[in-house]
Parts: structure tokens; C-alpha cells; sequence
């Protein structure tokens, strides 16, 4: 199969790598119809030193074969993979709450080549009346939004503000709207923010016109119910924070290595709450299959580029310099 192949300090090369097979009893074969480029696939592209396999997670693709020990899935499926690898058999994986395993097992690549293996329980099943490039955008770019903002229980009438308008920190603003929330959303880049606009938000703002802070609390009184950093960049959690009313909630998302706080000034005092969030799990799917069907999602609008395998190494200097407006960009592969 053709894959492509990180080579180091954002160089990507198109090989020809051996076909994957399935090993496993509970294992599948899947070719690969579309696959997003993630802000966590920048890392391994960028490294001096990436690993040498096949990156790619954001995968969406059809069944070809399966192991003999699969009853869920069969050829002919259409598919979405999870990419949290968990031990299959805990409590939380048996409930399809795979990132709280406490034995997970890595994570399922492969989705920047034709063809990839996975564990049935890592296939969602797709129904036919979505297509392959709303699909690819469920698990993650919808579907760690979701998450967060379902289990902080963001609701009816609640005011949320968005740090950050990547494709998650959007899917977020599309979420927070569909949940009935009021939405602000914070980036500097202009077009993130138009793009904003235009999925519901009700406000937005500049950080490098003003302070986030500042303008959230004039938009909201006394602070919002909810922030969400999809950042992750050192200091915006203590921004989330500085951003809510008493009594408020602050989720992180982005991928922050760290934060220094005084729970006493920034929590205790003011009676809010600061938790992370992580993926999604599978009841979060089903959800986001329910609001896509209903109108209330439409992950459409964040692809600003599609990319041929073979123009991947384009798509990702789109996406990691913010080139031409990009927002998603999606690796086409069954697709033309």
C-alpha cells in the first residue's frame, strides 16, 4: 500500500509499505476513505527524530476483512476509529469509556496510509446517510468537544467562552451552540473568529486587542458559567479561570504540560472548579450522530482544504502555518 511516511523536521515522504494484516481474533481490516490532519500530528511531524510507522488518526474508512473472532462489524461496513486503545475487558471499556481504562495499550494509527488495522472494539459504525468527510470529524474535532462540554454539563441559557478557535476550539463553539449555550469565542486570527460567527457564537474576541478577561466579563456580567481552553498554551487555563463568575467551571482540553496557580486566589476563594477533559467516549458518538442528523451539527464548514495522499506534505504546511485561511484540512485516500 502507498503511506505516508514522516521523515523528520517536517519532511514527509510517499512509500510503498507492506499491506497491515489482521493477527488478532477481534482484529480488522479497514481502507481508508478520508483522514484529518490533528494538531497532535504536528508533534511527530516536526521531531528530529519521528517514530516510523504510519501516523494518522482521525480515519474513516470501510471494512474489508475481519478476524474470526468479530461479531460487531463486517465487510462492507462503513467506519469511524476510535483511537484510544484500551485493554477491551475493565468496566470502562466494557461501557465504551475507553480513555478512563487504566490499562490502555497506545493509540490507533495508520489513517495516512490505504489500509489499516484496528480492534473491532475501535470501529464506530457509521450509517450510511453521513458522508466520509463529516464523518472523519466526528471523533475528534467533534467529538473531544462534546466531551468536555457534556460532562461539565454546559446546558440551556449557559454562557460559555472558547479559548482558542482551531478546529476543536470551533467544533466547541458548534457544540456549546447546539447544547443552547451562549458562546464566546477568543482567537487571534480574524478569519478563526468570522468562521466563529458564522457557526454561532455571539461574541467574539481578540487577545491581542484585548484583554480576554476583560471582554468575557463584559459580555457575560459577572463572568461565564463555562470556559474552555482548547489552547493549550502556558497561562490560558489561568485565563479560563479569571473568566468565570463565582462558582463557575473551567475545562482544559489542549494538550497544556503545564500551569502554576494559587488554588487559594485562582479556585477556593471563588468557589470554582478547573477539570480536564480528554477525547470522547462512545456515548458521545451516538450524540453527535443524533445532532448531525437533526441539523444542530455541521462539521463541514471547519474543512477549508482537501489534500490527495499524494499532496499530504502541502496539507500539513497549510495546517501547521495557518496558511490560507486553513482551519481542517482532510487527507483524501478512497476519495477523489
Amino acid at each position: 500500500m502507498k503511506a505516508a511516511i514522516f521523515r523528520g523536521n517536517c519532511e514527509i515522504s510517499i512509500e510503498e509499505r507492506p499491506d497491515p494484516r489482521t493477527e488478532a481474533a477481534d482484529e480488522c481490516l479497514v481502507r481508508v476513505m478520508a483522514c484529518g490532519i490533528c494538531g497532535s500530528d504536528v508533534h511527530p511531524y516536526a521531531s528530529a527524530s519521528p517514530p516510523d510507522a504510519v501516523m494518522g488518526h482521525e480515519a474513516v474508512g470501510e471494512v474489508l476483512e475481519v478476524g474470526e473472532g468479530v461479531t460487531r462489524v463486517r465487510p462492507g461496513d462503513r467506519v469511524a476509529v476510535y483511537a484510544v486503545s484500551g485493554c477491551g475487558e475493565c468496566a470502562n471499556c466494557r461501557r465504551g469509556r475507553i480513555t478512563w481504562c487504566e490499562d490502555q495499550r497506545g493509540s490507533v494509527n495508520g489513517g495516512f496510509g490505504e489500509l489499516l488495522v484496528a480492534p473491532e472494539r475501535n470501529l464506530l459504525r457509521l450509517p450510511v446517510w453521513i458522508d466520509w468527510m463529516r464523518a472523519c470529524l466526528l471523533t475528534d474535532v467533534l467529538g473531544t468537544p462534546m466531551k468536555a462540554i457534556r460532562t461539565a454539563g454546559v446546558g440551556e441559557g449557559d454562557t460559555l467562552v472558547v479559548l482558542g478557535c482551531g478546529p476543536i476550539g470551533l467544533g466547541a463553539v458548534q457544540v456549546g451552540v447546539a447544547r443552547g449555550a451562549r458562546v464566546m469565542a477568543v482567537d487571534p486570527l480574524e478569519y478563526r473568529l468570522a468562521l466563529a460567527r458564522k457557526l454561532g457564537a455571539e461574541a467574539v474576541c481578540s487577545p491581542d486587542k484585548e484583554s480576554t478577561v476583560d471582554a468575557a466579563k463584559r459580555w457575560s456580567g459577572p463572568g461565564a458559567d463555562f470556559a474552555l481552553d482548547c489552547t493549550g498554551a502556558e497561562g490560558m487555563a489561568l485565563t479560563a479561570l479569571d473568566s468565570l463568575r463565582p462558582g463557575g467551571t473551567a475545562i482544559c482540553v489542549g494538550r497544556n504540560m503545564r500551569m502554576e496557580f494559587s488554588p487559594w486566589t485562582h479556585i477556593i476563594r471563588r468557589d470554582v472548579k478547573l477539570g480536564g477533559s480528554w477525547y470522547l467516549h462512545y456515548e458521545d458518538f451516538d450524540e453527535l450522530l443524533r445532532l448531525c442528523r437533526a441539523g444542530q451539527l455541521d462539521a463541514l464548514p471547519l474543512i477549508t482544504h482537501r489534500v490527495p495522499l499524494e499532496e499530504i506534505a502541502r496539507g500539513f504546511e497549510l495546517f501547521s502555518r495557518h496558511e490560507d485561511g486553513a482551519v481542517k484540512v482532510v487527507v483524501l485516500m478512497g476519495l477523489r
